[in-house]
């Protein structure tokens, strides 16, 4: 009897290693099979980099498995530095994420509520303005405060520095609408965010997040930076000279100008110079900071996998809180369906700067395109959803 038993144990152990191989080797042939079909993309992009469509990095990953990851263009021209996979580029409005992280942080702490009003932590605005406004209105962009990119900060934006300093171009300006009842997009919404985590944790903003968002999920590669810094392998953007806007956006909307790009290869050459003067000194709680591909991998997995917020809150700040033109927004993070895939991340552009951050929850993939050129984005990640992602 105990020579029959261990007939059938080893038999189905055999069974089941061979079952395991099997899947194994499926699941190997189909990834293999997805990263050769990304050479035809690789030629796309080989081909808008030469027409002077793109400069930057992409990466696409299924997990923690990068199924795809190249670097196109200049990184900085004054330096005829290449882009590699390992350079860093503006994020653009992406860094609203770790604002919303450290928020969430302390709120899983117990050192804050989201229905909290801006009043309990900050005395800078008015009080029938900041007895109204709660920390879910920041973080959701329905706060109804207005504009960073004023008249007044345009002209002191080398002198800005800190959050105390940023806060003051908000303060004085009126609401756009009752907290509440409309979304609106608002950089200065998350500027005071950034002021309350420094109240409440009693540390610098950027030291905040260094030491409490990025280092934890291994970004070591991302931070912000003053511009006048020498760091190494830097993007400079770049922006096309005297391009008007097509499309001018609401003045109090922040979001980068649509602009006119020339029709040939020669003059988009010629015409780009880089955007330093239109840089402020360093980024903010609303955005600005530099990163990586491979670090932003980092922040998808950290979120899916919440190694850095725990489950409850991680998914929490990837959820519908508010409905936008675009989809939908959480906290700090745009939620949207595109081609039947559900994404959740974000997105940045200004003056030679276009960046985008998706993660397509359902399919566990992750795409992120990070360029030093303004508005070029959308035609390689429209090629990768359309094309290459499969559910």
């Amino acid at each position: 009897m105990k020579d029959y038993l261990f007939r059938i144990n080893f038999l189905v152990a055999i069974l089941v290693m061979f079952i395991a191989n099997v899947s194994n080797s499926q699941a190997e042939q189909n990834t293999q099979q997805v990263i050769a079909q990304f050479d035809e993309f690789s030629d796309y992009m080989d081909r808008i980099t030469k027409e002077e469509m793109f400069s930057g990095v992409i990466l696409i990953a299924k997990g923690d498995k990068v199924l795809f990851e190249n670097a196109y263009g200049m990184a900085d021209r004054s330096k005829n530095m290449s882009s590699n996979v390992d350079t860093k580029f503006n994020l653009g409005s992406i860094a609203k994420i770790f604002t919303s992280i450290a928020i969430a942080q302390l709120v899983e702490q117990g050192k804050l509520s989201f229905d909290d009003v801006i009043k309990k932590y900050i005395d800078d605005f008015p009080d029938e303005i900041a007895n109204k406004i709660t920390i879910h209105q920041l973080l959701t962009h329905t706060s109804g405060l207005g504009n960073i990119f004023t008249p007044a900060y345009m002209e002191q934006k080398d002198e800005v520095s800190t959050v105390d300093e940023f806060v003051t171009f908000i303060t004085n300006q009126p609401l756009r609408f009752e907290p509440g009842t409309q979304y609106q997009y608002s950089n200065g919404g998350f500027i005071v965010l950034g002021k309350i985590i420094e109240k409440v944790s009693g540390e610098n903003y950027f030291e905040y997040i260094r030491k409490n968002v990025l280092q934890p999920m291994g970004m070591n590669n991302t931070d912000f930076y003053n511009k006048n810094d020498n760091i190494p392998n830097l993007a400079r953007g770049y922006v096309i000279k005297n391009a008007g806007p097509t499309q001018a956006p609401p003045p109090s909307d922040g979001q980068p100008q649509r602009m006119r790009m020339p029709q040939s290869i020669e003059e988009r050459k010629a015409m780009r110079e880089d955007n330093f003067s239109t840089l402020p000194l360093i980024g903010n709680p609303s955005g600005g900071a530099y990163s990586t591909v491979r670090d932003m991998l980092k922040l998808s997995n950290a979120l899916t996998r919440s190694t850095i917020l725990s489950k409850e809150y991680s998914d929490l700040i990837m959820s519908k809180k508010v409905d936008t033109p675009m989809g939908a927004y959480g906290y700090g993070l745009e939620i949207l369906v595109e081609n039947g895939y559900r994404m959740v991340g974000h997105s940045g552009g200004a003056p030679g700067i276009s960046s985008m951050f998706r993660i397509l929850t359902d399919e566990d993939y992750t795409v992120v395109i990070l360029s030093n050129y303004e508005m070029v984005i959308r035609g390689p990640y429209e090629e990768i959803i359309n094309k290459y992602i499969k559910k």
